[in-house]
C-alpha cells in the first residue's frame, strides 16, 4: 500500500530528524472526522501543496507512460553484444564467489550443492519450511513475519521435480531448485493475490502465474509463496503483520516490498521479487542491506501483476549478491505479446558485468546539493568512501545540476496517487477494511481532478528530456537511496497493531532519492554500503538511462567487491540461511 498523506516537500537545510507523527488512535478519529466535517480532506489537499501545479503552464505535450520514444531522441540503440545466462556458467574464469567470511547463500551455491550430490532440492525444502515456521512464529521473540502465504505441498512438489531433474542431469539452468519469494502484488497460480489487504481475490486465487512467474518457473526456480506486502515505507500493515528487520527487530525494514527484503535478508531465500512504485523495492533493499534492481519501465511484463499504479509500477528482482540479481533479471526481462509497453525495449544484455578491474570508462554524475540532504551522517560518509574507491579503479565524477525536482517530486505524488486512488475507487464496498490512514490518503487525494493529473505528464516530459541530457554526458548518477537508515517501530504501532502509524518525515526522507527513477521511467539500483552506529545498513543508489540496466550491474558488482568483507549477516537469532 502506499501512505504518502502529508510527506513534506525537500528541505535544502533540513538539520534535524524529528518526527511527525499522527498517533495510531487518533488517526481512527481523522477518519470519523473526515466523514463529517464538509472540506476537511480538501484541507488536507491544499494544505500538502499539491495544488503547486494548478497555475502552471507547460509548453511541453503530455508523457503518460515514460517510454523513451522515439528512441533514437533518448539515445536508446540496441546493444552491441548480448550476454546472457551464459555468463553464469560454472567454467567461466570471470565469476569471483562472494569472500566466505561474509557469505550469504546465493544461487550458484545452491546449484552447485546439488550437482555434486551433497544434497538434494527436496532436502534444502524441508528445512526451508521449517525455517519459515520459525521466523513467522513466536519462537523467533518477535517474529519476522516476512512470509505471508506459503503452501508446503506446493513448495515440496517444486522441489521434487527439481530433485529429479539434477538426477537425471537435466538442471534447466542456473536458477533451477533456487528458492525464490514473491511480493503479494503478482499472480502465482493457487495463490491469492492480496495486495497486503483483507478483501482483494479473497476466496479467488490466481489461476495461472504472471508472465514474470512462469519466466522463473520456466527456469526451475522454486517459488516458496507470497511475502508480506507492507503500508507505505514501513510495512506497517494492520491487515497482517508488521515485519521486522532482521538487523534489529526494533526497526522497520521498508515497504512495500518489506517482506521480499526481509527474507532474502534474513537467509531465508536468495532471490526475491519486489514491485516498484516510488522506491518500494530499493528502500527495503537499503534498509535490509541487501540488491534491489528497479528496472527500466516496460523492460520487465506486468501481465498478472496486480498495479496499484499503472504508469509508475515496476516488477524487479532482490537479492543477496549481484550475480543474483543479474540472471533474475536477465531471466524475467524481455517481450511479452500481452504487454505492450515491453514491444519497444532493445534486447536485454548482461554485457560486461563482470567488468570491475578498471571503470575508467565510466563517468558518474553526482548533484552535491542533492546529496547533502540526508539525516544521518554515517550515510554522507559511506557515500564519499565509496566515491574515493571506484576513483581509485578510475571513474571520473562530474558535478551535475538536475532541475525542477521539487515540480518532479510533486508530479509524481499526483500521478501515484491519482492511479493509486482510481484503482482503489473501484472497490468502494471495501475501503473501510483499509487502514484508518489509507482511507484518509483516498479522501484526501480524491481531490485532484484531471488537470492536474495533465499537468503532472506535461512535468514528466520536461524532466525525461532534463534527465536525457544529463545522461549525454554521464554513464550513471550516484545518490544515496534514503535520507535515512531504517527507522525504529513506534511502540503505538505495536499496541495499535489494527491501526497502523504514518510518519509524515519517514515518509519524505525515505523516498527522497527514489521517486525520480519512477516518474521518468529509468531503472536504478540500491547497493548495500555499509553500517551506522547502530549496525543498520546504509544503501547507495546509482541510475542509469532507459534499458541500461547492465550498466548498473556492473557497478553494482564493483560495489561488492569494494564492500567485501565488511559486508555482514544480521544477528544468528534472525539468521535463517544455512540451508546446505
Amino acid at each position: 500500500m502506499y501512505d504518502f498523506i502529508m510527506s513534506s516537500r525537500y528541505n535544502h537545510n533540513q538539520e534535524t530528524t524529528h518526527r511527525s507523527i499522527i498517533p495510531c488512535v487518533a488517526s481512527k478519529l481523522l477518519v470519523l472526522v473526515c466523514d463529517y466535517v464538509p472540506g476537511l480532506s480538501s484541507y488536507f489537499f491544499w494544505n500538502h501543496e499539491i495544488d503547486a501545479l494548478k497555475n502552471r503552464s507547460f509548453k511541453e505535450d503530455m508523457t503518460i507512460t515514460p517510454l523513451p520514444l522515439p528512441k533514437e531522441v533518448f539515445g536508446i540503440e540496441e546493444p552491441m553484444k548480448i550476454d546472457g545466462l551464459e555468463i553464469f556458467d560454472h567454467k567461466n574464469k570471470e565469476y569471483n564467489p562472494i569472500p566466505e567470511k561474509q557469505k550469504f547463500l546465493c544461487a550458484r551455491d545452491f546449484t552447485e550443492a546439488y550437482s555434486a550430490r551433497r544434497i538434494t532440492p527436496t532436502q534444502v525444502c524441508e528445512k526451508l519450511i521449517d525455517n519459515i515456521n520459525q521466523s513467522c512464529s513466536e519462537a523467533c521473540d518477535p517474529p519476522l513475519y516476512g512470509m505471508y502465504q506459503y503452501h508446503q505441498d506446493d513448495i515440496m512438489a517444486q522441489a521434487e521435480a527439481s530433485t529429479t531433474r539434477y538426477i537425471q542431469e537435466q538442471s534447466l539452468g542456473p536458477l533451477d531448485g533456487v528458492p525464490v519469494a514473491i511480493k503479494d502484488e503478482l499472480d502465482v497460480e493457487g495463490y491469492e493475490t492480496q495486495l497486503g489487504t483483507s478483501f482483494f481475490n479473497r476466496g479467488n486465487p490466481a489461476s495461472r502465474d504472471a508472465f514474470l512467474i512462469k519466466k522463473l518457473k520456466d527456469q526451475g526456480a522454486i517459488i516458496i509463496g507470497k511475502t508480506n506486502m507492507g503500508f507505505g515505507i514501513t510495512t506497517s500493515n494492520p491487515n497482517m503483520h508488521i515485519t521486522r528487520n532482521p538487523y534489529n527487530s526494533d526497526h522497520y525494514c521498508g515497504g512495500s516490498s518489506g517482506g521480499s527484503a526481509c527474507v532474502v535478508s534474513s537467509g531465508l531465500c536468495p532471490i526475491a521479487i519486489g514491485c516498484d512504485a516510488g522506491g518500494s523495492i530499493r528502500i527495503p533493499s537499503s534498509f535490509c542491506g541487501i540488491y534491489g534492481l528497479k528496472p527500466t519501465y516496460g523492460r520487465i511484463s506486468s501481465t498478472g501483476d496486480f498495479q496499484l499504479c499503472n504508469s509508475v509500477g515496476v516488477a524487479g528482482p532482490m537479492a543477496a549478491c549481484v550475480d543474483d540479481l543479474a540472471l533474475t533479471y536477465y531471466a524475467v526481462a524481455g517481450q511479452d505479446a500481452e504487454d505492450p509497453k515491453t514491444l519497444f525495449q532493445p534486447s536485454p544484455t548482461l554485457h560486461g558485468i563482470h567488468h570491475t578491474n578498471t571503470l575508467s570508462d565510466l563517468k558518474i554524475g553526482i548533484f552535491s546539493e542533492w546529496n547533502k540532504q540526508v539525516v544521518d551522517p554515517a550515510i554522507t560518509y559511506a557515500l564519499q568512501t565509496f566515491i574515493n574507491e571506484f576513483k581509485l579503479r578510475g571513474a571520473e565524477f562530474i558535478e551535475i545540476d538536475i532541475p525542477e525536482l521539487e515540480d518532479a517530486r510533486i508530479a509524481h505524488l499526483i500521478t501515484v496517487t491519482s492511479e493509486f486512488c482510481t484503482t482503489m475507487n473501484g472497490y468502494k464496498k471495501y475501503l473501510h477494511l483499509l487502514s484508518p490512514l489509507n482511507i484518509v490518503n483516498i479522501a484526501t487525494y480524491n481531490n485532484m481532478n484531471a488537470s492536474d493529473y495533465i499537468k503532472a505528464q506535461h512535468v514528466r516530459t520536461r524532466m525525461m528530456r532534463n534527465i536525457s541530457v544529463i545522461f549525454s554526458g554521464v554513464n550513471l548518477i550516484l545518490t544515496p537511496t534514503c535520507a535515512i537508515t531504517a527507522p525504529p517501530i513506534c511502540p503505538r504501532a505495536l499496541k495499535y497493531s489494527g491501526i497502523g502509524e504514518i510518519d509524515s518525515s519517514v515518509t519524505s526522507n525515505g523516498m527522497m532519492y527514489t521517486h525520480l527513477a519512477n516518474f521518468i521511467g529509468i531503472p536504478a539500483i540500491t547497493i548495500p554500503a555499509g553500517y551506522n552506529d547502530k549496525d543498520l545498513p546504509i544503501g547507495l543508489q546509482f541510475m542509469a538511462k532507459w534499458y541500461d540496466e547492465a550498466m548498473l550491474l556492473r557497478i553494482a558488482k564493483a560495489s561488492e567487491e569494494i564492500l567485501g568483507c565488511k559486508r555482514r549477516k544480521p544477528s544468528e537469532k534472525y539468521w535463517f540461511g544455512d540451508l546446505l
